[in-house]
């Protein structure tokens, strides 16, 4: 499965763990625009952009101008789908997280000369960045969101 394939996954994923808590789900017209759908409950809405990871070991970005870490309803929706029979996750972690250096998440600027890539934020997800992503566990976030 390449990368599109594997994002097309992860995004149903997204929109079926979201549905399945009674959400809403609006998606959005543009597939490489800021989010992929929105999420809405009660009169709440969460703005979500999806990246799936299929290993350990992946690195999965965002470009900084395409991903607002100032806004309170983005989230960045971390899917991990194994190739193998493994469980699938879901991580559903705020926009906000990014820029407050907290372990695993990385901004990226690529301001030295010769280098070409856009600034972005981005996840490394090794063994260690599953472990300390577990406070982003989908039903933890969302639990927190529906008492909010």
């Amino acid at each position: 499965m390449n990368k599109h394939e594997l994002n097309k996954v992860g995004i149903a994923f997204a929109e079926k763990m979201f549905e399945s808590h009674g959400f809403s789900i609006e998606r959005a017209p543009v597939t490489k625009g800021p989010v992929d759908f929105i999420a809405s409950l009660n009169g709440k809405t969460m703005r979500i952009k999806v990246r799936a990871i299929s290993q350990i070991g992946s690195y999965v970005f965002m470009e900084k101008r395409r991903f607002n870490i100032n806004d309170t309803t983005l989230f960045m929706a971390v899917t991990y789908i194994p190739r193998s029979e493994d469980e699938k996750i879901l991580y559903l972690v705020p926009a906000s997280e990014w820029g407050q250096d907290i372990y695993p998440f990385k901004g990226k600027d690529y301001n030295k000369s010769g280098q070409t890539s856009e600034p972005e934020w981005g996840v490394s997800f090794s063994q260690k960045a599953k472990d300390a992503m577990e406070s982003y566990r989908f039903s933890k976030i969302i639990s927190n969101f529906a008492t909010d």
